[in-house]
């Protein structure tokens, strides 16, 4: 047994890990209620995953579709969160069913070039360091826009250094997942960031007002969004609510839990619970925001710099304004932990490197995604994040391929392979969403449609 496999064992046999089974045993006999409420006690790679979903592409989506199209778009993080439920569940059989990280099982069944190299190296680490410069972009100019409110001037590499100092001590803390006590504190952390979110953007709409017709509408029925410009941002918001960095998150917090085949039920619970209901709800808020916000106005936000600043003429109180770039500097900071975590988990399953949390190389690894805090100077994370969102959904569908076969490989789960045709059906159709996403991009950049 490799010492990845050693990894994976260790994690399960953690105090916490054995008291937690323990609870399973007999949560999962009792009726819906009482088991709900014991979930969700025990819930956590869900909101983590949850929280590193809500980061500056999402939230860039969901602003710009919102200011463009008003309600018509509010489908888009739902469906896609929904669709990607499915990889999620995925993950946590590969966790509670398998004996090896799912990385260290496409080497072994698919080669490495599906494992270390399209999985880990590309769309774990590189994609990681890459999406972070937009966090850091976005969360500066939140920053700088809320000490604004009260006519404090912030420099940006103040900015810069406060975003550092939430995300890089949280990122540290968590660090691979080794430390069972440590990843719970970091799983609590990203519960609160969501709560800020829900609460500051939940103000928000307070003052803006909101039209439940149009938002059930919105949220229920599909409507794609006209002209190369929407095509585009619809991309952004499909990939960055599905995509192996999710799936891998998701996975490695399970791991670093210690979830074995007792926790299969509450994995899925939790991807439902922890990670659709808060990304649906905090998008859907900020979408409604900018809806009414821009009901009737030219003129989209396109840079950090305007998605800061356009509520500024519908919300009169400095401390609404306020309380809204916090619920920004929540979401971009958990987004950015996520970055650093998905980063070290990945390099160390995809390389000969032993996962040391003592080694020297150890905090290089986990914090190479913060070179990114170089986005605050640059401030125009959008079409960054979308173009290379795009690019990335090819080895997504690569990844996505490879994970459907492993989910039905005896060598891999045994007995314990995906039978249900449903289930196998959402599976494909999430990746191949990924597929249609990366054909869509290179279309549109070639001219061929849309006309």
């Amino acid at each position: 047994m490799s010492d990845k496999n050693e990894t994976m064992v260790d994690s399960r046999n953690s105090e916490q890990a054995l008291k937690e089974r323990e609870m399973l045993k007999e949560l999962n006999g009792k009726p819906w209620l009482p088991r709900t409420l014991g979930y969700i006690k025990l819930s956590g790679p869900g909101f983590m995953n949850a929280a590193f979903t809500l980061g500056a592409g999402s939230f860039a989506s969901s602003v710009t579709l919102g200011a463009a199209y008003g309600y018509e778009m509010m489908w888009i993080p739902l469906y896609s969160f929904a669709f990607g439920i499915f990889m999620l569940a995925l993950a946590a059989r590969f966790v509670c069913q398998g004996n090896m990280p799912v990385i260290e099982a496409q080497n072994k069944y698919h080669g490495r070039f599906f494992g270390s190299f399209a999985t880990g190296l590309l769309a774990g680490c590189i994609a990681s360091i890459v999406f972070t410069f937009g966090q850091y972009a976005l969360g500066g100019d939140a920053i700088i826009s809320m000490f604004a409110a009260f006519g404090i001037e912030v420099p940006k590499i103040v900015a810069c250094l406060i975003l550092l100092a939430i995300s890089v001590p949280l990122s540290l803390l968590y660090g691979s997942g080794e430390n069972p006590r440590a990843v719970k504190i970091v799983e609590n952390s990203m519960k609160v960031m969501i709560g800020i979110m829900l609460v500051v953007f939940g103000a928000v709409i307070f003052v803006t007002g909101i039209n439940i017709p149009a938002m059930v509408k919105g949220l229920l029925i599909p409507k794609l969004p006209s002209g190369l410009d929407g095509i585009v941002m619809l991309i952004a918001s499909l990939t960055a609510t599905i995509g192996v960095m999710d799936w891998l998150l998701f996975n490695n917090g399970m791991i670093a839990r210690g979830f074995s085949k007792e926790y299969e039920r509450l994995g899925r619970f939790d991807a439902f619970f922890g990670g659709l209901l808060p990304v649906t709800l905090v998008l859907s808020l900020v979408s409604v925001a900018f809806a009414e916000a821009f009901a009737g106005k030219q003129g989209i936000p396109t840079t950090s710099e305007e998605l800061c600043a356009a509520l500024m003429g519908v919300i009169p109180s400095a401390w609404i304004q306020a309380g809204f770039y916090l619920g920004v500097c929540a979401l971009v900071v958990s987004s950015m932990v996520g970055l650093s975590v998905t980063c070290a988990t990945s390099f160390y399953q995809s390389t000969k490197v032993p996962r040391n949390s003592k080694a020297w190389y150890h905090p290089l690894v986990v914090l190479a995604p913060q070179i990114g805090c170089l986005g605050v100077f640059f401030g125009k994370p959008v079409m960054i994040v979308v173009t290379v969102a795009a690019m990335q959904s090819l080895f997504n569908w690569i990844s996505g391929n490879s994970w459907y076969l492993l989910g039905n490989d005896p060598r891999y789960l045994g007995k314990k392979v995906v039978g249900s045709r449903f289930f196998n059906l959402g599976i494909l159709i999430s990746i191949s969403i990924l597929n249609i996403v990366f054909v869509t991009f290179v279309m549109s950049k070639m001219g061929v449609w849309p006309a």
